[in-house]
């Protein structure tokens, strides 16, 4: 494989981590019966932060992944799990 093609290959793996965490939060949120506004209150963030790692767009550092294990009451490897390959 050329560099090109091996940075593509990982941006996209990268890219999937965030699409996969996001839909672990929106799932774990909506089983809570939360509104994007209420965890965004619980982890401190914005509704629109909320909207977009939910969708994948918006990367979050590690800090805040305890934020969300905290709110939603999980150790981080229940929102973690499955995330890479």
């Amino acid at each position: 494989m050329n560099k090109p093609t091996e940075l593509m290959t990982k941006n996209h793996q990268i890219e999937a981590c965030y699409r996969l965490f996001g839909a672990k939060i929106e799932q774990t949120r909506t089983v809570l019966g939360w509104t994007q506004e209420e965890l965004g209150k619980k982890v401190h963030l914005t509704r629109a932060s909320i909207a977009n790692i939910e969708a994948g767009k918006q990367r979050i550092l590690l800090h805040d992944v305890e934020k969300f294990c905290a709110a939603f009451g999980v150790q981080p490897k229940t929102l973690l799990r499955g995330l890479w390959i």
